[in-house]
């Protein structure tokens, strides 16, 4: 074998690694920097850790201050090359109804552009962060459910009017991602009102939560869309220095910079393909580094741990919420956690649920979050979707047991959803996290036989079941082989009189071994899972497209299941005709 070596880069000039840049805050922004510095928020912004108690190579860490000063960057840059092509520039005014009727600015001057709107919120957005970020909010949001005393002493942390209906909606909604601009207002309730940037900030701030209800065609409404466009390229411009992706943002490179920026925001380009891009690496950063799979549930138990301390340690009566739990750096809310990982990292659960689904979504997480042995976690996606995390604890009696105790939860609450599809993509994904645990901790693959996008249904009744494998049997493109499987699997079914929910997996499952890459043990012809039984909860089959040896099938299904040492009778097999099939109780 010969080895060539070869420069992927040549003659390419190496990056320099610093990039200093000058910031210029208009006076608005100016003034409201002055007085946050002068009340040490500035400093604890540079305390900050960008990304909370996600763990970042120190040589990559950024802080919330950080952030901030990229987007007021990013912003500048706009301004001063892109401002032809913007449907709003940023010197357009902004008149105080925008904010709400009966707001006045003092004197013609006062009147804000969309620049210093846009400075404003870049700032008074990230000033309100604990030092565990997100994780610190989430904590908070569960209390204040969990707690009325708690909820109130937030609630009444202010006396303004606008003050109380905001905190309550966030709180209700268990709105975690953007519970941190409450302190943010607080913040700014403690600043010297006679300032007017200190108003206009707070005005800014009350009306970006209330966004809804702004006119479509409202100046405000335009000047939020930009901020959030800069802010995503913002954080995706950092943290996808630390994502494993080999994407990367170059913020030396300027004018590819405007490039990226000038598709996002011009009003003469079509942003449909450059917002895709946009959507589709958020995503990514959410799935690999804000949410890894390991980590979320790992974030959520730091979150439950804050809360269990709350309800141990503290009494809320005569404590005041801004004073004794955002700003006190030692408070709960702000101390640092170790990250404990009990669990079983491989092979975790992950359902998403979609925004109309949040009811179904919130009961079924805390019905999995109370069942033995499980370790659980969730995320709400900016999109408002929301992803719940399973997996269980890595010395558990029987994981099996435990295993099929949360597929029955999840398939029972996704049976819940109105016109949810028989081989919707979720029951897939329940059904591979409980082979997992009932293959003996071996990875799973299924793969498509007598259909090449269905390979798993769940249903709900004997003749449903036999009709939806019936219908792929009938219009897919299996071989013999494969079409003899799902036959036999139809025989099975029919054979079944119990009309409960049932999982069926015309598909072959092969089973591979954990400490050996692409080595298979083992392939089965197909499985039934009847989840909501109390025995003889799973089928295997075994099927023999022949007409000789009819011990064949019964023979491989017994070398199958010795290879992944699993625990069963051999006389419970049963022979038909040329097949085989086993029922097993957990």
């Amino acid at each position: 074998m010969s080895i060539i070596k070869h420069n992927l880069l040549p003659k390419q000039k190496s990056r320099k690694n610093h990039l200093e840049v000058e910031v210029d805050l208009y006076p608005y922004a100016s003034e409201l920097y002055d007085e946050l510095n002068s009340l040490g928020i500035i400093q604890r912004m540079k305390e900050i850790p960008q990304l909370g108690v996600i763990k970042v190579p120190k040589k990559l860490e950024k802080s919330r201050y950080d952030y901030v000063m990229l987007q007021l960057y990013l912003h500048q840059l706009i301004k001063n090359k892109l401002q032809s092509q913007l449907r709003l520039t940023y010197n357009n005014p902004v008149k105080s109804y925008e904010f709400r009727p009966d707001y006045h600015y003092n004197t013609k001057e006062d009147k804000p552009t969309i620049g210093d709107v846009l400075q404003l919120l870049t700032i008074v957005y990230n000033i309100g962060h604990f030092y565990n970020t997100f994780t610190s909010s989430r904590a908070v949001t569960m209390m204040a459910t969990e707690d009325d005393t708690f909820k109130k002493m937030i609630v009444s942390a202010s006396t303004d009017n606008k003050y109380a209906p905001v905190v309550n909606k966030l709180l209700t909604d268990n709105d975690y991602q953007h519970f941190h601009l409450i302190n943010s207002i607080l913040i700014l309730e403690h600043c010297d009102q006679a300032k007017q940037s200190v108003i206009l900030a707070k005005e800014i701030l009350y009306a970006y939560i209330n966004e809804k209800s702004l006119p479509t065609e409202s100046k405000l409404a335009y000047a939020f869309s930009v901020f959030r466009n800069v802010r995503t390229v913002s954080y995706m411009a950092y943290d996808l220095q630390i994502a494993n992706t080999p994407l990367t943002i170059d913020l030396c490179n300027q004018d590819a910079v405007l490039v990226l920026l000038r598709e996002l925001l011009s009003e003469y380009n079509n942003s449909r393909s450059s917002s895709r891009l946009i959507e589709s690496v958020s995503k990514l950063l959410d799935d690999t580094v804000y949410n890894e799979n390991s980590n979320a549930i790992c974030y959520y138990k730091i979150s439950r741990k804050i809360v269990s301390f709350l309800q141990r340690k503290e009494y809320f009566e005569e404590r005041k919420y801004f004073d004794d739990f955002f700003l006190n750096r030692t408070s709960l809310l702000n101390c640092s956690y170790s990250h404990n990982r009990d669990y079983v990292q491989e092979a975790i659960l992950k359902i998403t649920f979609q925004r109309s689904e949040r009811h179904i979504s919130e009961d079924t997480f805390f019905t999995l979050e109370r069942i033995n042995n499980t370790r659980v976690g969730y995320y709400d996606r900016h999109t408002g979707e929301q992803t719940i995390l399973v997996s269980l604890k890595k010395h558990c009696a029987s994981k099996t047991a435990a295993a099929l105790h949360v597929l029955r939860t999840v398939v029972g609450a996704l049976r819940k959803i109105e016109g949810i599809a028989p081989n919707d993509i979720r029951f897939l994904l329940c059904v591979k996290f409980f082979l997992f645990y009932l293959f003996n901790e071996n990875p799973v693959l299924i793969k498509p036989t007598i259909d090449e996008h269905t390979c798993v249904i769940c249903t709900r009744g004997k003749n449903s079941r036999i009709t939806e494998v019936k219908k792929l049997l009938n219009d897919g493109c299996g071989n013999p082989d494969q079409n003899h499987e799902a036959a036999f699997m139809v025989n099975c079914l029919e054979e079944d009189k119990l009309n409960d929910t049932t999982i069926c997996v015309p598909a072959s499952i092969v089973v591979y071994q954990k400490d050996a890459v692409g080595r298979k043990l083992c392939e089965f012809d197909g499985i039934v899972i009847r989840p909501m039984r109390k025995q003889k909860q799973v089928l295997f089959l075994e099927a023999k497209n022949t007409t000789d040896k009819p011990s064949l099938a019964k023979n491989c299904l017994i070398e199958k299941l010795d290879k992944l040492s699993f625990s069963y009778s051999a006389t419970d097999i049963q022979t038909v005709n040329y097949d085989a099939e086993l029922e097993v109780t957990i």
